[in-house]
Protein backbone atom coordinates (compact mmCIF):
# COMPACT_ATOMS: atom_id res chain seq x y z
CA UNK A 1 0.00 0.00 0.00
CA UNK A 2 1.12 3.54 -0.74
CA UNK A 3 1.55 6.42 1.71
CA UNK A 4 1.51 9.88 0.12
CA UNK A 5 4.02 11.80 2.26
CA UNK A 6 4.33 15.60 1.99
CA UNK A 7 7.58 16.91 3.48
CA UNK A 8 10.41 19.32 2.71
CA UNK A 9 12.70 17.48 5.15
CA UNK A 10 15.01 14.94 3.49
CA UNK A 11 16.13 13.36 6.76
CA UNK A 12 12.58 12.98 8.06
CA UNK A 13 11.44 11.37 4.81
CA UNK A 14 14.26 8.82 4.93
CA UNK A 15 13.48 7.92 8.55
CA UNK A 16 9.72 7.55 8.05
CA UNK A 17 10.11 5.78 4.70
CA UNK A 18 12.52 3.28 6.28
CA UNK A 19 10.09 2.58 9.15
CA UNK A 20 7.22 1.92 6.73
CA UNK A 21 9.45 -0.22 4.50
CA UNK A 22 10.63 -2.35 7.43
CA UNK A 23 7.01 -2.78 8.50
CA UNK A 24 6.56 -4.57 5.19
CA UNK A 25 3.12 -3.30 4.21
CA UNK A 26 3.67 0.22 2.95
CA UNK A 27 5.90 2.36 0.76
CA UNK A 28 6.13 6.15 0.87
CA UNK A 29 5.74 8.38 -2.17
CA UNK A 30 7.27 11.80 -1.48
CA UNK A 31 5.76 15.16 -2.43
CA UNK A 32 7.14 18.63 -1.81
CA UNK A 33 4.21 20.66 -3.15
CA UNK A 34 0.48 20.24 -2.83
CA UNK A 35 -0.75 20.29 -6.43
CA UNK A 36 1.26 17.23 -7.60
CA UNK A 37 -0.02 15.47 -4.47
CA UNK A 38 -3.64 16.21 -5.40
CA UNK A 39 -3.01 14.98 -8.97
CA UNK A 40 -1.51 11.77 -7.60
CA UNK A 41 -4.55 11.18 -5.36
CA UNK A 42 -6.87 11.66 -8.34
CA UNK A 43 -5.14 8.87 -10.27
CA UNK A 44 -3.82 6.43 -7.66
CA UNK A 45 -4.93 4.66 -4.51
CA UNK A 46 -3.32 5.75 -1.26
CA UNK A 47 -3.84 4.24 2.17
CA UNK A 48 -2.94 7.51 3.92
CA UNK A 49 -1.86 11.09 3.27
CA UNK A 50 0.86 12.11 5.72
CA UNK A 51 1.86 15.78 6.14
CA UNK A 52 4.98 17.15 7.77
CA UNK A 53 3.01 20.25 8.71
CA UNK A 54 5.52 22.41 10.56
CA UNK A 55 3.79 25.02 12.72
CA UNK A 56 0.20 24.74 11.42
CA UNK A 57 -2.10 22.70 9.20
CA UNK A 58 -1.95 25.34 6.44
CA UNK A 59 0.24 23.11 4.26
CA UNK A 60 -2.55 20.56 3.95
CA UNK A 61 -5.59 22.78 3.50
CA UNK A 62 -5.74 22.25 -0.26
CA UNK A 63 -5.80 18.47 0.10
CA UNK A 64 -8.35 18.64 2.92
CA UNK A 65 -10.59 20.84 0.78
CA UNK A 66 -10.15 18.54 -2.24
CA UNK A 67 -11.00 15.50 -0.10
CA UNK A 68 -14.11 17.18 1.28
CA UNK A 69 -15.68 18.31 -1.98
CA UNK A 70 -14.84 15.03 -3.74
CA UNK A 71 -16.38 13.07 -0.84
CA UNK A 72 -13.18 11.08 -0.19
CA UNK A 73 -13.68 10.43 3.50
CA UNK A 74 -12.23 6.96 2.86
CA UNK A 75 -8.83 8.67 2.51
CA UNK A 76 -7.38 9.46 5.98
CA UNK A 77 -5.09 12.44 6.55
CA UNK A 78 -2.46 12.50 9.29
CA UNK A 79 -0.20 15.40 10.25
CA UNK A 80 3.09 15.72 12.09
CA UNK A 81 3.11 19.01 14.01
CA UNK A 82 6.54 19.58 15.52
CA UNK A 83 5.82 22.98 17.09
CA UNK A 84 2.06 22.87 17.55
CA UNK A 85 0.22 24.39 20.48
CA UNK A 86 -3.34 23.62 21.59
CA UNK A 87 -4.84 26.13 19.13
CA UNK A 88 -2.98 24.51 16.22
CA UNK A 89 -4.27 21.07 17.20
CA UNK A 90 -7.86 22.32 17.46
CA UNK A 91 -7.55 24.08 14.11
CA UNK A 92 -6.32 20.88 12.44
CA UNK A 93 -9.04 18.70 13.96
CA UNK A 94 -11.71 21.21 12.95
CA UNK A 95 -10.30 21.19 9.41
CA UNK A 96 -10.80 17.42 9.21
CA UNK A 97 -7.39 15.96 10.06
CA UNK A 98 -7.81 12.38 11.30
CA UNK A 99 -4.64 11.96 13.37
CA UNK A 100 -1.85 14.17 14.70
CA UNK A 101 1.62 13.38 16.03
CA UNK A 102 2.86 16.38 18.04
CA UNK A 103 6.48 17.16 18.86
CA UNK A 104 9.75 15.85 17.44
CA UNK A 105 8.66 12.99 15.19
CA UNK A 106 9.62 9.47 16.21
CA UNK A 107 9.41 7.06 13.29
CA UNK A 108 7.97 4.24 15.42
CA UNK A 109 5.24 6.50 16.84
CA UNK A 110 4.36 7.86 13.39
CA UNK A 111 4.15 4.30 12.05
CA UNK A 112 1.93 3.15 14.93
CA UNK A 113 -0.40 6.13 14.58
CA UNK A 114 -0.52 5.70 10.81
CA UNK A 115 -1.46 2.02 11.08
CA UNK A 116 -4.18 2.88 13.59
CA UNK A 117 -5.54 5.66 11.38
CA UNK A 118 -5.64 3.43 8.29
CA UNK A 119 -7.39 0.67 10.24
CA UNK A 120 -9.96 3.10 11.66
CA UNK A 121 -10.67 4.51 8.21
CA UNK A 122 -11.14 1.12 6.59
CA UNK A 123 -13.02 2.57 3.64
CA UNK A 124 -15.41 4.26 6.02
CA UNK A 125 -18.51 5.96 4.68
CA UNK A 126 -19.45 9.60 4.81
CA UNK A 127 -22.15 10.39 7.33
CA UNK A 128 -23.00 14.03 6.57
CA UNK A 129 -24.55 13.88 3.12
CA UNK A 130 -26.59 17.08 3.19
CA UNK A 131 -26.10 20.79 3.74
CA UNK A 132 -29.06 23.17 3.96
CA UNK A 133 -28.86 26.93 3.43
CA UNK A 134 -32.16 28.77 3.42
CA UNK A 135 -34.52 27.06 0.98
CA UNK A 136 -31.65 25.16 -0.69
CA UNK A 137 -30.48 21.66 0.29
CA UNK A 138 -27.57 19.92 -1.42
CA UNK A 139 -27.62 16.12 -1.18
CA UNK A 140 -24.61 14.24 -2.47
CA UNK A 141 -26.39 10.84 -2.27
CA UNK A 142 -28.79 11.96 -5.03
CA UNK A 143 -26.35 14.31 -6.83
CA UNK A 144 -29.02 16.99 -6.60
CA UNK A 145 -30.00 20.24 -4.98
CA UNK A 146 -33.57 20.77 -3.86
CA UNK A 147 -35.18 24.20 -3.80
CA UNK A 148 -38.36 24.17 -1.73
CA UNK A 149 -38.73 20.48 -2.55
CA UNK A 150 -37.99 20.80 -6.28
CA UNK A 151 -34.98 18.66 -7.26
CA UNK A 152 -32.30 20.00 -9.61
CA UNK A 153 -29.93 17.34 -10.97
CA UNK A 154 -26.26 18.23 -11.20
CA UNK A 155 -23.35 16.74 -13.10
CA UNK A 156 -20.49 15.27 -11.07
CA UNK A 157 -18.35 18.40 -11.52
CA UNK A 158 -21.25 20.73 -10.74
CA UNK A 159 -21.97 18.76 -7.57
CA UNK A 160 -18.32 18.96 -6.50
CA UNK A 161 -18.21 22.73 -7.02
CA UNK A 162 -21.60 23.25 -5.36
CA UNK A 163 -20.57 21.23 -2.31
CA UNK A 164 -17.40 23.32 -1.95
CA UNK A 165 -19.49 26.51 -2.09
CA UNK A 166 -22.11 25.27 0.38
CA UNK A 167 -19.47 23.98 2.80
CA UNK A 168 -17.73 27.38 2.78
CA UNK A 169 -20.78 29.65 2.74
CA UNK A 170 -19.91 33.20 3.74
CA UNK A 171 -16.17 32.83 3.11
CA UNK A 172 -14.20 34.05 0.13
CA UNK A 173 -13.10 31.17 -2.09
CA UNK A 174 -10.25 32.24 -4.34
CA UNK A 175 -10.04 30.98 -7.90
CA UNK A 176 -6.85 29.15 -6.92
CA UNK A 177 -8.62 27.32 -4.08
CA UNK A 178 -11.50 26.34 -6.37
CA UNK A 179 -9.18 25.21 -9.16
CA UNK A 180 -7.15 22.98 -6.86
CA UNK A 181 -10.07 21.54 -4.90
CA UNK A 182 -12.39 20.84 -7.84
CA UNK A 183 -10.11 20.37 -10.85
CA UNK A 184 -6.73 19.59 -9.28
CA UNK A 185 -5.15 22.28 -11.48
CA UNK A 186 -3.69 25.76 -11.28
CA UNK A 187 -6.24 28.57 -11.60
CA UNK A 188 -4.69 29.85 -14.82
CA UNK A 189 -5.38 26.47 -16.45
CA UNK A 190 -8.86 25.91 -15.00
CA UNK A 191 -10.03 29.53 -15.36
CA UNK A 192 -12.42 28.95 -18.26
CA UNK A 193 -13.90 25.83 -16.66
CA UNK A 194 -14.49 27.70 -13.39
CA UNK A 195 -16.36 30.49 -15.19
CA UNK A 196 -18.49 28.02 -17.15
CA UNK A 197 -19.48 26.01 -14.08
CA UNK A 198 -20.20 29.11 -12.01
CA UNK A 199 -22.49 30.29 -14.82
CA UNK A 200 -24.24 26.89 -14.96
CA UNK A 201 -24.82 26.83 -11.20
CA UNK A 202 -26.22 30.35 -11.21
CA UNK A 203 -28.59 29.37 -14.00
CA UNK A 204 -29.66 25.97 -12.66
CA UNK A 205 -30.18 27.22 -9.11
CA UNK A 206 -31.79 30.54 -10.11
CA UNK A 207 -29.24 32.50 -8.10
CA UNK A 208 -30.61 35.91 -9.05
CA UNK A 209 -31.78 38.96 -7.14
CA UNK A 210 -34.90 37.09 -6.01
CA UNK A 211 -32.98 34.20 -4.41
CA UNK A 212 -32.06 34.09 -0.72
CA UNK A 213 -28.64 32.74 -1.76
CA UNK A 214 -26.18 34.87 -3.67
CA UNK A 215 -23.06 33.77 -5.54
CA UNK A 216 -21.03 36.98 -5.76
CA UNK A 217 -17.96 37.54 -7.88
CA UNK A 218 -15.03 39.26 -6.18
CA UNK A 219 -13.25 40.75 -9.17
CA UNK A 220 -9.95 39.03 -10.07
CA UNK A 221 -9.97 37.10 -6.76
CA UNK A 222 -12.81 34.58 -6.50
CA UNK A 223 -16.36 34.11 -5.25
CA UNK A 224 -18.49 34.43 -2.13
CA UNK A 225 -21.55 32.19 -1.72
CA UNK A 226 -23.77 33.40 1.08
CA UNK A 227 -27.25 33.47 2.54
CA UNK A 228 -29.02 36.82 2.24
CA UNK A 229 -31.11 37.18 5.38
CA UNK A 230 -32.55 40.64 4.71
CA UNK A 231 -33.01 42.72 1.62
CA UNK A 232 -32.62 46.41 2.33
CA UNK A 233 -32.77 48.85 -0.57
CA UNK A 234 -28.98 48.98 -0.72
CA UNK A 235 -26.97 45.96 0.31
CA UNK A 236 -23.31 46.17 1.15
CA UNK A 237 -21.22 43.12 0.39
CA UNK A 238 -18.86 42.05 3.16
CA UNK A 239 -16.07 39.71 2.13
CA UNK A 240 -14.10 37.89 4.80
CA UNK A 241 -10.72 37.79 3.11
CA UNK A 242 -8.83 35.94 5.82
CA UNK A 243 -11.29 33.19 6.69
CA UNK A 244 -9.77 29.75 5.90
CA UNK A 245 -11.41 27.22 3.63
CA UNK A 246 -13.32 24.62 5.63
CA UNK A 247 -12.71 20.91 5.13
CA UNK A 248 -15.56 19.25 6.82
CA UNK A 249 -15.41 15.74 8.13
CA UNK A 250 -18.04 13.61 6.52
Amino acid sequence: MQIAFYTQNDHLFREIDKAFEEDGNYRCIRFTSELPLIRFLERHDAALVLFDAGRSCAAGRGVLSWRACHFRRDLPVMMIGQSWDTDSIIEALDAGVDEIAVGTPCAKEVLARARRTITKSGGGTNTDSRITLGEYTIDRSTSAISINGQHIKLTARELTLAWLLFANAGALLTREQIARAVWGKEAVIASRSIEQHIYKLRSKLSLDEHSNLQLKTVYSIGYVFDLVRTRPATTATTVRLNEPVAAHSF
